[in-house]
């Protein structure tokens, strides 16, 4: 109980200090103005005229001058819009409903941001961190393919044939100079023979973010179209496949990207072919093979081995009975 008062008591406290910021405070606006709650705007701002020739601190040297005054405004500012002299009454008469006066009194006071700005701003800094970080992803791809023996070994030799690892051009430089210097140009060489695909590959200005959501309704328009397209020329006019619509179908069955796809070699590209795919027969084949592939590579898991034992070990004899 005595925790309940005192919870009650912090949270009078609270409301008291929020209330003193709002409207004119502890103070009634229509006293301080001098007018009823009846008065009209024009004796508003006559009132207020008047006052603010008295109070004002360059013409009243009294030591509450100033407060008064920023009284006198508060409650002209309160009381001079139609919208916050209506909440204020409604706080005068139901003063007991702290969070809608709250509400109320903070919806019309709080500035007006303007959307538009934040959000191209937001926009802006969202398309350079994009940028970067495909950068970023870029280079560690790079980085990646340096360190793999394959492509670095193929870059060394073509360096070598071109004659960029003479020894006239590392002289004077330390081993480490010498090893980032090596570096340097596999990198180099790496980056212009290798094509990186997918998540990582270099990125161009159309890759920026804010380039793309304004690209959006074409790409949109240019989606729409292709499938409509398809739809129309291979399921209501039956027409036959053409060699995109079978490169399309075939990695649609695989389960590969446009991008994945063109990585993929032109041998393996050409063995998927040949499974003709795009016919429905062969596509319903080559599923329940690739379903049971995956069901042997379960089942012969570590895993799948291990609770078949524990299952073995846990079964239940043929003669047990629950009675």
């Amino acid at each position: 109980m005595a925790m309940l008062v005192l919870l009650l008591a912090l949270a009078g406290q609270a409301y008291g200090g929020i209330f003193d910021s709002m409207y004119c405070g502890r103070h009634n606006c229509y006293e301080i103005m001098g007018v009823p709650r009846e008065a009209t705007r024009r004796e508003i701002n006559k009132a207020y005229r008047k006052l603010a020739r008295e109070l004002h601190p360059d013409q009243n040297d009294s030591p509450d001058a100033h407060e008064k005054f920023q009284l006198l405004v508060a409650a002209y500012e309160t009381l001079r819009n139609d919208v916050s002299r209506a909440d204020y009454d409604y706080l005068l008469d139901n003063p007991d409903v702290y969070y809608e006066h709250f509400y109320r009194f903070f919806s019309h006071s709080t500035p007006k941001v303007d959307v538009a700005p934040v959000l191209i701003v937001c926009l802006i800094v969202t398309s350079i961190l994009h940028y970067l970080h495909k950068i970023s992803s870029y280079n560690r791809a790079l980085n990646y393919a340096l360190h793999v023996p394959f492509y670095r070994n193929q870059a060394k030799r073509l360096a070598e044939d071109e004659g960029l690892l003479n020894k006239k051009f590392f002289k004077g430089m330390t081993k480490d100079e010498q090893k980032a210097q090596e570096n340097k140009i596999l990198r180099d060489i790496i980056e212009s023979k290798l094509d990186i695909k997918g998540g990582y590959e270099k990125p161009e200005w159309t890759d920026i973010l804010i380039f793309q959501l304004l690209m959006a309704p074409f790409n949109i328009g240019k989606f729409l179209h292709f499938h409509l397209g398809r739809i129309y020329k291979y399921k209501i006019m039956r027409q036959t496949p053409d060699d995109a619509e079978k490169e399309y179908q075939t990695r649609t069955v695989v389960g590969l990207s446009a991008n994945q796809w063109e990585m993929i070699s032109e041998e393996k590209k050409i063995s998927l072919l040949k499974k003709e795919l795009w016919h429905k027969v062969n596509r319903d084949a080559y599923r329940e093979e690739r379903e049971e592939a995956e069901r042997i590579a379960r089942a012969s898991s570590n895993r799948a081995k291990q609770m078949r034992r524990m299952a073995r070990k846990e079964k239940v004899p043929e003669n047990f009975n629950d009675d």
